[in-house]
């Protein structure tokens, strides 16, 4: 989930991700064009399959689609490829024309969604610095992904069989919780333990942002994890309840992670 200056940063547990990119502070117009690139490179398939003579391209972005549907309304282990291309409306053959197996189709669709969650976190963690607002601004920005698409977040929190604490992908995480450890910002047993607890918070938020329906609520129950998690970690209570609350209002509320809403 979090950056050597100018290094991407990923927690993932599982599937799930949490990816920040740290950043000079005058590096928010790189971010913006960062995040502007990603988002042109997740649409790519879906832009293809528009194209007329794309036969191909619309297949795989229509596989991509039924396994979003029904990864998200199933366990991994439920969902076969009969039923993938039954609502693909393709034959089984044709799937391996693009897959190799329902592992590589749910590999596919979560390394698009950690695509988008990784130009968000480093657009919105562009200028800052500091390791417990940085962390809790991407698990924000998770809370908010939640929110604005919960077929993504349900994909995440079904589908999460491979993933563990020690992943490389994690190491963007351990840098920040390091680097607040070692200035006094943070305080743990261990950095190892450090991270366990960020993504079984992360778990948590997706988990309830995701089965609720106001983004009002999403914004408190982000906050108070986030403070709970702060506090947890050393901070003082107004300090770490300012920080949190200025995570969840600046991105969940304002949404901080869309160029439209600048």
């Amino acid at each position: 989930m979090f950056g050597k200056m100018f290094i991407s940063h990923r927690l993932f547990h599982d599937h799930m991700v949490i990816m920040v990119a740290r950043a000079p502070p005058t590096a928010a117009g790189l971010a913006r064009a960062v995040f502007l690139g990603q988002l042109h490179h997740m649409t790519a398939i879906q832009t293809d399959a528009r194209v007329p003579g794309t036969r191909t391209a619309r297949t795989r972005a229509s596989l991509l689609a039924s396994g979003r549907k029904l990864f998200a309304e199933r366990p991994f282990d439920a969902v076969a490829v009969d039923d993938i291309v039954q609502e693909a409306g393709v034959a089984k053959g044709t799937f391996y024309n693009h897959f190799d197996d329902k592992d590589a189709l749910l590999a596919a669709i979560v390394a698009d969604i950690r695509s988008g969650v990784e130009a968000r976190v480093t657009m919105v963690n562009a200028a800052i610095a500091d390791p417990p607002a940085r962390i809790a601004r991407a698990i924000c920005v998770y809370a908010a992904m939640a929110a604005d698409d919960p077929v993504e977040a349900h994909i995440m929190l079904r589908n999460d069989p491979r993933g563990s604490a020690r992943e490389s992908l994690n190491d963007g995480l351990r840098d920040d919780l390091g680097a607040g450890l070692h200035s006094g910002r943070l305080a743990m047993p261990t950095i190892e333990a450090g991270l366990l607890c960020v993504i079984g918070l992360v778990h948590s938020l997706l988990l309830a942002t995701a089965r609720g329906r106001e983004r009002g609520r999403s914004i408190q129950t982000a906050q108070q994890l986030c403070m709970m998690m702060l506090r947890s970690f050393g901070l003082d209570h107004r300090e770490a309840e300012l920080i949190a609350s200025q995570a969840a209002d600046d991105i969940i509320r304002l949404r901080a992670y869309d160029p439209g809403a600048q």
